[in-house]
């Protein structure tokens, strides 16, 4: 087996869409591994469609990353989500590259004025890779990791970190991901003749809510050993050229006000306790 696409699976509200562009990929020599924490009847209907493994546990982003991982037997493993899709050249043109980690260009599905700023901030993958430092950049990150590197990387966050901080903390599974991984090698490659649809948010409450989440239990991390990586101070784009950082600025601020509430409100609620 080439390639591992690993899924985790919350919703399960776009999972068809997701699991069908897989599905017609031009390049068939991968394997499909889904870990449903849905408990949902309907979200289990839709996997028996589909040649998946699936894995049935409970479990935040990071958790569920770590599980479908290491439930791999693909040479490279393919981090994906339940609101992505994929074009049907990419699997190929990720089995053709042989980094050890890739960045795939993304552009979000819909119209409203969170989906435009979204994809202007998309949009601003540099041609110099070696700038996408992670502990100053969080803005690109890789989707496609060679097997070893990504289950080193998993298993020094894992150590690292408390299993109830594992078990609670949202929205900077990538990001730790991607640092670890940048620790053992520097090699990134970029793939830009095929992308990946991402279903996005599609109003300001949306981005409100979920953002407010990641800074809230993001700040948990304030004492460990992420926790100069965590910081507010880690969200910007500042290794980017500066036309790339303008460009940035609108969903930096739709994001970021919510994403710092949240981590002023997590402080106030630590302190009180």
């Amino acid at each position: 087996m080439t390639i591992s696409v690993c899924i985790p699976v919350i919703s399960g509200i776009h999972l068809r869409e997701c699991l069908d562009s897989i599905f017609q990929s031009n390049f068939q020599e991968f394997e499909v591994i889904v870990n449903d924490s849905s408990g949902s009847p309907v979200v289990s209907d839709i996997l028996k469609d589909y040649s998946v493994r699936t894995i049935e546990r409970k479990s935040k982003s990071f958790e569920s990353r770590y599980i479908t991982t290491m439930a791999s037997r693909g040479e490279k493993v393919f981090i994906f989500d339940e609101t992505r899709v994929m074009e049907k050249t990419l699997l190929e043109d990720v089995n053709d590259r042989k980094n050890d980690m890739l960045v795939i260009r993304e552009r979000d599905i819909g119209k409203g004025i969170v989906n435009y700023f979204s994809n202007l901030d998309k949009s601003n993958i540099p041609n110099d890779l070696s700038i996408l430092d992670p502990m100053r950049n969080k803005s690109v990150i890789p989707r496609v990791y060679r097997r070893e590197i990504i289950v080193s990387a998993l298993e020094a966050v894992r150590k690292n970190l408390s299993e109830d901080i594992l078990s609670q903390i949202v929205g900077l599974d990538l990001e730790l991901i991607y640092l670890e991984s940048y620790n053992l090698t520097k090699d990134i490659g970029l793939i830009s003749s095929s992308e990946i649809k991402h279903y996005g948010d599609e109003s300001i409450r949306e981005v409100f809510r979920k953002y407010y989440r990641y800074g809230y239990t993001q700040r948990m991390l304030k004492n460990t050993y992420y926790g100069e990586f965590a910081g507010l101070s880690g969200r910007n784009r500042s290794t980017l050229p500066v036309r790339n950082r303008i460009r940035s600025i609108p969903i930096q601020v739709l994001r970021g006000v919510p994403f710092v509430l949240g981590y002023l409100n997590s402080n106030n609620k630590n302190d009180e306790a």
